[in-house]
């Protein structure tokens, strides 16, 4: 099974983000929000990121979704600090659009625990289009 990781350089964004997609989420994704500075404070913070990763550690898949650069750096650190070389291997950030990225990929990870056709599936966020 997968797990998701939404970090946000807002707490609320990522909290809200994971309350939308776990109205289409029927229980079989873990989602954990880890959004924000350890003080709520707008930012990242690689200990929340780690630790979200360590609560998935069961999880077969582990993707990260990233709204910015400092994101993307938190989490690759929080990936660095892990001492378990196998759940490592297994923690992949995600380069898909936030909102859409992890609508699609949770969809998409409720219908099939296949990574790549997840991981496909959350970048074709990249592409979709809100208006005609």
């Amino acid at each position: 099974m997968t797990g998701v990781i939404i970090v946000s350089h807002s707490e609320k964004l990522a909290e809200g983000l994971r309350d939308i997609v776990m109205e289409m989420n029927d229980g079989s994704v873990a989602v954990i929000a880890a959004g924000g500075a350890a003080d709520g404070r707008i930012g990242t913070n690689t200990t929340k990121i780690k630790n979200a990763i360590e609560n998935l550690a069961e999880r077969e898949h582990i993707l990260i979704f990233v709204d910015l650069g400092s994101a993307v750096i938190c989490s690759e650190t929080a990936i660095e600090m892990l001492e378990d070389e196998a759940l490592q291997a297994k923690v992949h950030i995600v380069d898909a659009p936030l909102v859409e990225g992890v609508i699609g990929g949770v969809i998409q990870a409720t219908i099939c625990n296949d990574l790549e056709k997840i991981i496909a599936t959350a970048k074709e966020g990249a592409t979709l289009r809100k208006v005609h």
